[in-house]
């Protein structure tokens, strides 16, 4: 029996979960031929990651893993247990590659324009991510965001540093302090679990418990608005959470219980005016940062403007329960070294074992359907440019790591050296470097099913010059059109910052953070120096600061033709950067100040470096390039999001940012999202972990 031929467009999480789904076995590996073609030199999407000429690993930007990503984390088990050889890598095992991150404060700015961060410690629970169990009920997640409010309620104070820490060394372990009595709240928690025991399986008998929760949830936050014991900055923030969550309960109660409808069914209003409608606190909807967070983490800006927050209510919700009320072990996990090194590397060997070809240097320029309009005849690419004799070999391993590089690799290219003294980026959408050839693929002879997994920026008409390589499909389905028109594009910054101190020396006292909601535009920020130990640069750095937020601009919608586009936007980049470091990081770094600025002596960079020419040695990214942009998921415009079997073309499927993902906008997203164009191909995997979650009525298989 003939194989099935699968044609993958993108090289991203999605296109690369399709492949190790469709490959996973012996049994699938013998029914599936995959070719995954590929722009540029490396694969990962916006996981990327590469090292440059001194060692270092630059990223697209920052990427924690949640513990409700469960298909990304059965994902990387499974790998990882596969490995060949079995020993000799520097990051052996999953536990060694991804490790809890339990401190992630929330910035939050008083009425008179000060910051400072509320310090949330997330307790960890017995659970392992990527066990493979369903997504809990309703009532089970608000039982654990409830224990949660319970404990901030009873006085479990968040956890800091000593005063006194080793100039060079890591923060100390940190010690919770006694709970603080609170009187008639235990009478409450006894109430609210009492009134949990007797809940039913099915939303449907949970509605009287579910009014006892907004009852007890109301309780409390009268409760907590005398409690002088604790600062004001405390209770106020106490007051939020429990004004959120009382509103959540009762707009659950009101619009997905009653009338037994799916998360989708709200997503035509924005969220923060689906929490006004059922009585939320429009000061708190409009200012607090317990509601800001959700648009920051998820970068829910449209054209990555602040002032233009837009999130579909449904799609906020369920990212809210998901990742508080679902996770296992720890709240967040962090990545051990580059992206590309954890993941995408490995993931890659993987699937060359497994059979799958990779075909780098192809960039898509047209798809065409044929002539009845129902299914794809051919894909055409522009080789970028072509391999030496012997071929080309993307990645090297190196003290145990499968390192990619920052460019590629230049020896292995015909006409490499001329194309490295231009500054060749393959992967920039304005490149002008000429194409070293053109091929087309057809349908019958080199492929039976296409899988698009190229990220949307890449063919949503954004100016009249350049069109769209799917122009013809989007004049052939209308469906097909209209999910590509609602998208829109959220253009983000990533920087970088290697320091030659340690972060406390910046003035940061406490636990090391994954910070968010900070001030803008770089609001969201993480210790990452243990990066450091598996870079190879000389001398080693003592602290490593990623940082990073939406970026509010059109250039991604400038035409190809306009090449200085990307200098322009690192100009931008660099004023945002050095401005905000000057005005706007002592929340964070208060002793990282010089004359009233920020004391750029502190960042790693050669001695003849001075001033603010240091932060030239930093890593400075605009994420403007289409295909870099994130999806927003805009009010009223899930409806036009695709499952990947939603066949528009009988041989095209599709995955990635925009269409139907289970966990909009993320990492775990687009894991799944792969696994669904591989479902829709071959059947497997039957369940798909998340995909439809508390949506009740699944459109696709269990799970």
């Amino acid at each position: 029996m003939a194989k099935r031929r699968i044609a993958i467009l993108g090289g991203g999480m999605a296109g690369l979960s399709a492949a190790y789904q469709l490959t996973k076995t012996p049994e699938l590996q013998a029914e599936n031929e995959v070719t995954l073609y590929q722009l540029g030199w490396r694969l990962g999407g916006k996981a990327a990651s590469g090292r440059d000429a001194t060692g270092r690993n630059l990223e697209h930007g920052l990427h924690v893993w949640f513990g409700c990503y469960e298909n990304t984390f059965q994902t990387i088990q499974e790998v990882y247990a596969a490995r060949q050889p079995s020993t000799g890598w520097a990051l052996a095992t999953w536990q060694d590659a991804v490790k809890p991150q339990r401190y992630t404060p929330i910035g939050i700015e008083d009425a008179q324009g000060n910051w400072s961060y509320w310090p949330v410690t997330w307790a960890d629970n017995d659970g392992v991510p990527g066990n493979g169990q369903l997504m809990p009920t309703f009532r089970q997640i608000l039982e654990t965001v409830a224990d949660w409010i319970i404990l901030y309620l009873e006085g479990k104070e968040q956890p800091s540093a000593a005063a006194a820490i080793a100039a060079a060394g890591p923060p100390p372990a940190h010690t919770p302090i006694e709970p603080h009595p609170l009187g008639a709240l235990r009478g409450l928690k006894a109430r609210l679990f009492a009134a949990a025991d007797r809940i039913g399986a099915t939303l449907v008998d949970e509605r009287d418990h579910l009014v006892e929760l907004a009852q007890w949830a109301d309780d409390a936050y009268a409760g907590t608005i005398g409690l002088a014991a604790r600062p004001a900055s405390e209770q106020s923030i106490g007051r939020d959470i429990l004004n959120i969550f009382k509103t959540i309960v009762k707009g659950m109660f009101d619009d997905l219980l009653v009338p037994d409808a799916p998360l989708v069914s709200i997503d035509n209003i924005e969220f923060r005016a689906w929490l006004l409608k059922h009585g939320a606190d429009p000061q708190i909807v409009a200012k607090s940062s317990i509601v800001r967070v959700v648009y920051d983490t998820l970068f829910q800006y449209a054209e990555g403007d602040d002032a233009r927050p837009d999130l579909a209510a449904g799609t906020g919700l369920g990212t809210v329960l998901r990742l508080v009320g679902t996770y296992q072990g720890s709240m967040m996990w962090e990545v051990q070294a580059g992206m590309g090194e954890v993941i995408v590397g490995p993931l890659y060997q993987h699937l060359v074992r497994a059979g799958v070809q990779f075909n780098f240097f192809h960039k898509v320029t047209q798809i065409a359907p044929d002539a009845t309009g129902k299914a794809v005849a051919s894909v055409s690419f522009d080789i970028q440019a072509a391999a030496v004799p012997g071929g080309y070999d993307p990645v090297t391993v190196t003290n145990g790591l499968v390192l990619w590089p920052t460019q590629p690799f230049w020896d292995q290219l015909e006409n490499g050296a001329a194309m490295q003294a231009a500054g060749v980026n393959f992967e920039s959408h304005w490149n002008s470097w000429p194409a070293a050839g053109q091929t087309t693929i057809n349908a019958g002879s080199d492929f039976d099913v296409v899988v698009l997994a190229v990220a949307v920026g890449a063919f949503k008409p954004l100016n009249i010059e350049d069109g769209s390589f799917c122009a013809p499909l989007i004049a052939a389905n209308q469906d097909f059109a209209n999910w590509v028109n609602s998208m829109t594009l959220v253009p983000s910054i990533g920087v970088q910052l290697w320091c030659n101190v340690p972060t406390a020396r910046l003035g940061w006292d406490k636990p090391k953070p994954a910070a968010v909601s900070g001030p803008e535009y770089l609001d969201i920020w993480a210790d990452m120096t243990q990066v450091i130990a598996y870079e190879t640069q000389t001398p080693k750095p003592l602290s490593l600061h990623y940082l990073t937020g939406t970026y509010a601009t059109e250039l991604y919608k400038q035409p190809a033709s306009s090449t200085s586009t990307p200098a322009q936007a690192a100009a931008e980049i660099r004023t945002l950067t050095a401005d905000w470091l000057n005005q706007s990081s002592m929340p964070m770094w208060p002793a990282a100040r010089a004359n009233g600025q920020f004391d750029w002596s502190l960042l790693a960079a050669a001695d003849s470096d001075q001033g603010e020419a240091r932060l030239d040695a930093q890593y400075l990214r605009a994420n403007i390039d289409p295909t870099e942009c994130c999806a927003l998921s805009a009010t009223n415009t899930t409806k036009y999001r695709p499952h990947a079997d939603s066949l528009w073309f009988t041989n095209l499927v599709v995955a990635g940012e925009g269409t139907v993902m289970g966990f909009t906008t993320s990492f775990e997203g687009a894991v799944a999202s792969g696994a669904a164009a591989s479902r829709a191909i071959c059947g497997h995997p039957e369940k798909i972990v998340g995909y439809d979650f508390l949506d009740r009525k699944p459109s696709q298989g269990p799970g």
